[in-house]
């Protein structure tokens, strides 16, 4: 099976990429932890994303949109998990839309690619919204679709995060699990932790190759090249199964995020021990990686979850096996 993207789908996401690495720097996102969380703005790149066309990225082209793959999608979630992008840019453009499409409200999906609205998820498998000050309405879901409400209308509780950069609140309301918000959120929340998993191996690598001990940088020590390496060619072997879950859906789902969840906190914990007793700390930018990957572990069904759905799938019997549906 060929992963590989075409030319204008990878001219896209390096367009992606630009702007997040860009705009979303370490020094902005240090900028966003100290501010207080009522005078933070959810965004001053938003326009940007409309302007780039990664907002409708997924919506028919009869109202603005790309009509792109949740394949594509993928691509941009990884590189906005690569940056620790705060913003819900992954949810608003890989869910929301997606959904709004199955419900056919066309008034609200040609507002929501041009910008002029901006709409958040509530759904069971998504225990806290992020941001909800950047929304107009909330869309809650049921089982072929949702229903849209403003946000007057719904009561919000104030969550702490073990991430300083989502600022999180939990609705008064839970909608039902819809099949399509929930294949779409494993798949992007997987994605998100590929890119963060990369992430903190290149900020390894860098910091490996500047450290000294014994005179000598520590990267050169096999001990410390060898988990590196490790944790790089785990990134390597997942991504392509996110990609396969993205396109198959079904059994590659579960499958995908489980290989996310293990990769990133291999690549973590890898981190930590690279950058020794000061990989915990707040004055290591690493922290910030660190913490968005256990945030997203927890989002669109923890390791638990979907080891228990697989196991459902493949012991009921009702699951295609072999390595053209999964990767064993």
């Amino acid at each position: 099976m060929d992963f590989r993207y075409t030319q204008d789908e990878t001219d896209l996401i390096d367009a992606a990429k630009a702007i997040f690495e860009g705009e979303n720097t370490l020094e902005r996102l240090r900028l966003l932890v100290n501010k207080d969380a009522a005078e933070s703005k959810p965004s001053d790149i938003w326009g940007q994303f409309s302007e780039l066309g990664l907002i409708g990225l997924m919506a028919p082209e009869s109202v603005g949109g790309l009509d792109k793959s949740l394949v594509l999608m993928a691509g941009v979630a990884e590189a906005a998990g690569y940056v620790g992008l705060p913003e819900p840019l992954v949810e608003l453009a890989g869910i929301v839309v997606p959904v709004l499409s199955q419900m056919g409200a066309v008034e609200s999906l040609t507002k929501v690619v041009e910008g002029q609205l901006s709409l958040g998820v509530i759904t069971p498998l998504l225990p806290f919204n992020n941001y909800s000050a950047q929304h107009d309405s909330f869309l809650v879901t049921s089982e072929t679709g949702g229903e849209l409400v403003l946000k007057e209308a719904i009561n919000f509780q104030a969550r702490r995060s073990i991430d300083p950069l989502r600022q999180l609140v939990k609705a008064d309301r839970q909608g039902v699990q819809n099949t399509l918000a929930d294949h779409h959120g494993a798949v992007l929340s997987a994605a998100q932790l590929i890119g963060l998993a990369k992430r903190m191996i290149d900020m390894s690598v860098e910091y490996a190759k500047e450290r000294k001990q014994f005179g000598k940088p520590i990267g050169s020590f096999q001990a410390v090249k060898h988990q590196l390496a490790n944790a790089y060619t785990q990134v390597e072997f997942s991504r392509p199964i996110v990609h396969l879950a993205a396109m198959q859906g079904g059994l590659a789902v579960h499958n995908a995020k489980l290989a996310a969840i293990d990769t990133a906190m291999l690549a973590a914990e890898t981190a930590i021990q690279v950058h020794g007793g000061m990989g915990y700390t707040y004055e290591v930018d690493l922290h910030l990686f660190m913490k968005r990957t256990w945030a997203l572990c927890a989002e669109w069904g923890d390791r638990n979850y979907h080891l228990k759905k697989l196991e459902d799938m493949v012991l009921n019997g009702n699951a295609n096996l072999g390595s053209e549906y999964i990767f064993i």
